[in-house]
């Protein structure tokens, strides 16, 4: 038994090393293309990855969506596997264990792994891929019908009228640069020349990262790296963004489409940080998403005690912030049990005023504890430490940084963490929380809506 822990403890160990930071090698090629290798021989398997800062961020309402309908467009076939048949062999030939594509917000991102002797040939495998897609039309005929399902079944979905609200309500300029999906008519309309225009602006070298790891010799990399990408000529990357503008009043929407009955959502989001203007900010946000989140702790509990109709109790009190590079955001969310007498609207005005009033008093000390403190940081540690535990996992979330902020802020992190104080807490608190106005958002069942009449008491007024 001793030798078994002594074996699973030297196996932590070999994992926690294979992934620890200073085994990341970065290089930057002529071009712009940056390059990242994480060795570790554990398995003889290596993942290939590239990613490019694309995605919603970087449309317009006239191609809002097309960046994830290229995405797909990517696997249809190229100057070296010239259709999606040839395209599926080859990943067949080299012994793909897995390989996807996505289309986020801020960014797009593609993957294989393989057996590790076969690197040099993935590397040229995505250097056709991305360098010379055919893009053909009869190929975007049937894709933009593809595409148009997805999207069709996302808007069936009950929620999504209220994801589209929110976007409209917080983003008023330019929602459309958190739409993912995009725009039906865009995708129905789409022709192979604005399919060029967003391989030629966004698919360049200087505006993409490549993410090797695992059973890899770094030279060997960066040598391949060269002689596939080396010729891919440079563009004008990512392009400057006009800011969100902040909300000018705190606004309250509601969406009849929820499909339970009794049971009333509310979320309260407040704009900022954006990590590409403030990530100091980012730190103290996430510590503090740790702490407000203790299931004992002293804000779900003051919550419940003065919204006693909270369903679930503390259970479904949650809060945090999401970081993004141009959107970052600090919701709450509850569920209300919809009272058979009485005034919901009576409950909602009462919630939102004592979150209001939890905010303030969590900017003065002694709201958060010492202990809380430090608990926080060790969460977020192992939660990290996690993160990092398989070479194709911890890339993965490397380039999801490097899209969003940078890789120094990833690489950074814990150090970052660990220097949080409380002041820092209180200072996001004070800048992007404290006296400032925010979107409540009430996603209701229609009968419960129409008992309470809480949309038609709305009419431009927040409770």
């Amino acid at each position: 038994m001793r030798k078994r822990y002594l074996l699973l403890a030297q196996l932590c160990f070999c994992i926690l090393f294979a992934t620890d930071l200073r085994a990341l090698e970065s290089h930057v090629l002529p071009n712009g293309l940056e390059v990242f290798i994480e060795e570790n021989h554990l398995v003889p398997l290596a993942t290939i990855r590239i990613t490019f800062r694309a995605g919603a961020i970087v449309e317009t309402p006239g191609i809002n969506g097309l960046c994830h309908l290229y995405e797909h467009m990517l696997f249809k076939g190229n100057s070296l596997h010239r259709t999606q048949e040839q395209f599926m062999a080859a990943l067949k030939r080299m012994g793909v264990g897995s390989w996807n594509g996505g289309t986020s917000t801020e960014y797009v991102t593609y993957y294989i792994t393989i057996p590790s002797d076969r690197v040099d040939e993935g590397l040229e495998f995505w250097a056709y891929a991305v360098k010379s897609p055919l893009l053909s039309r009869d190929e975007l005929v049937r894709e933009r019908q593809v595409v148009h399902n997805e999207i069709a079944g996302s808007q069936s979905e009950p929620e999504y009228a209220l994801r589209q609200a929110v976007l409209h309500a917080l983003y008023p300029d330019y929602w459309y640069r958190r739409d993912v999906g995009g725009d039906l008519e865009v995708i129905d309309t789409a022709t192979t020349d604005q399919l060029l225009y967003i391989k030629n602006r966004f698919y360049v070298p200087n505006n993409a990262a490549l993410f090797v790891s695992g059973d890899v010799d770094p030279a060997a990399v960066v040598s391949a790296a060269e002689n596939h990408f080396g010729d891919w000529p440079a563009g004008s990357g990512f392009p400057d963004l006009a800011p969100h503008r902040p909300l000018s009043e705190s606004r309250l929407i509601a969406v009849p489409t929820s499909p339970t009955q009794g049971i009333l959502s509310v979320s309260f989001t407040f704009r900022g940080p954006d990590a590409g203007a403030d990530s100091v900010s980012t730190y103290g946000a996430d510590v503090w998403g740790q702490m407000v989140n203790d299931p004992q702790g002293r804000f779900k509990n003051s919550m419940y005690e003065n919204v006693p109709e909270l369903h679930g109790g503390t259970r479904y009190i949650s809060a945090g912030y999401f970081t993004q590079r141009d959107a970052g955001t600090t919701t709450f969310s509850f569920k209300v049990q919809v009272p058979e007498k009485g005034s919901l609207w009576d409950i909602i005005t009462r919630l939102r005023k004592s979150l209001v009033d939890q905010i303030a008093l969590m900017t003065k000390p002694g709201y958060f504890t010492p202990a809380s403190l430090a608990s926080a940081k060790t969460e977020l540690e192992n939660h990290d430490i996690l993160s990092r535990e398989t070479s194709a996992g911890y890339m993965a979330n490397l380039s999801f940084w490097w899209a969003s902020t940078s890789t120094g802020y990833y690489r950074s992190y814990l150090d970052n963490i660990k220097s949080v104080t409380m002041d820092e807490v209180r200072s996001y608190l004070n800048r992007y929380l404290a006296g400032r106005h925010f979107l409540t958002a009430l996603w209701i069942h229609p009968e419960d809506d129409g008992r309470h009449a809480v949309s038609s008491r709305i009419a431009g007024k927040t409770p």
